[in-house]
């Protein structure tokens, strides 16, 4: 259950980031044990060359099974 929670948080952290967005930390926090079916992502604040994000995963009756919040910093095309 948490390997498919934490990559269902990261991907949707990945996606409200941006393609020009590589991770440097990533936290999740766990609730009670159950299958996540969706998650949220919003962007808190970003600057010029980071990305502050937080992501909720939620069963279909709305309840909370982990929180995430990551730091992604912005890459130029090379």
């Amino acid at each position: 259950m948490t390997s498919s929670t934490a990559a269902l948080l990261e991907a949707a952290l990945r996606e409200i980031a941006g393609p020009d967005a590589e991770p440097t930390s990533m936290t999740v926090d766990y609730g009670p044990a159950a299958e996540p079916v969706a998650a949220k992502a919003w962007i808190e604040r970003s600057t010029r060359s980071l990305v502050f994000a937080q992501a909720e995963a939620r069963t279909t009756d709305g309840a909370m099974v982990a929180a995430a919040s990551a730091v992604f910093r912005r890459v130029s095309p090379t």
